[in-house]
């Protein structure tokens, strides 16, 4: 049985929400072990929360996914348990978040909405469903509980449309957009390693174009195989296909945003 729980939010390290959510859920199963992901996501990116979500589930994929970058708390959408077809469960909103995440793990297998009622005897409150109902769902899956326990079947087809789609292939080329720019300013395509394959993607030279900004750039180990200021593609730590500039924000240098639309093709 897993009972490691990667937390991610949007909730910092200033006040109360972190440390509340990981109360109720050692109170509600002991032996879970939170991982804090990450909680300084830009408040209410879901964008933001669905990549550095997609790259943990990359990394742990055994693991409970507790993602929690919730603009619309209380205002009607579903609390859900996704499951992969691969295993990995994750729990969230229903706003996107968790859709790149399930792709990385197989796609989905099995939707359920949460109800509450199945696991607290109170209403929850409509500001703070981490708290109420999320991570009690996460713990009870730590504890063994199987996900159809904890609410209705959700058909897969009808979830809210993820923040950024999967990339595809046109012609010679492979389209695809940023979906992330880490700390570092490295620009994260949505082009994970099995895409490259699947999608041709081989060879030691890309050329990444972002509208008229072209890049015939190698396709290196490690940013060091680049002089310090080169620019280098690289597979990153969590995956994905990333622009880089050593010892540089290629975000800056470039001016590149997440949302960007990208065209990828080998070149020599």
């Amino acid at each position: 049985m897993q009972n490691i729980i990667c937390f991610v939010s949007d909730f910092g390290l200033e006040d109360t929400w972190v440390g509340v959510c990981r109360a109720v859920i050692y109170r509600a199963c002991p032996q879970a072990r939170v991982v804090d992901l990450a909680h300084q996501i830009p408040p209410f990116d879901i964008r933001k929360a669905a990549a550095v979500a997609a790259s943990g589930v990359y990394q742990l994929p055994e693991a409970i996914h507790l993602v929690v970058v919730d603009p619309g708390v209380g205002g009607g959408r579903a609390d859900l348990c996704v499951v992969t077809r691969s295993g990995t469960r994750l729990v969230g909103p229903d706003n996107g978040v968790l859709i790149p995440a399930a792709r990385r793990a197989g796609g989905i297998a099995e939707v359920y909405a949460v109800d509450p009622a199945n696991i607290d005897f109170r209403p929850p409150l409509g500001t703070f469903h981490a708290r109420d109902v999320m991570a009690p769902a996460a713990a009870a899956l730590a504890c063994g509980v199987s996900p159809e326990s904890l609410g209705s079947v959700v058909d897969p087809d009808k979830l809210a449309a993820a923040p950024f789609q999967p990339c595809r292939s046109e012609g010679t080329h492979v389209l695809s957009e940023v979906v992330d720019v880490d700390r570092f300013g490295s620009v994260r395509l949505g082009v994970g390693e099995e895409e490259m394959t699947e999608l041709g993607l081989v060879g030691n030279r890309f050329e990444i174009s972002f509208g008229h900004l072209v890049f015939d750039v190698p396709f290196g180990h490690t940013f060091s195989d680049v002089e310090i200021g080169e620019t280098v593609a690289v597979l990153d730590s969590s995956g994905w296909l990333t622009l880089a500039v050593r010892e540089a924000s290629a975000a800056e240098k470039f001016g590149i945003e997440p949302g960007a639309p990208a065209r990828i093709r080998p070149h020599g």
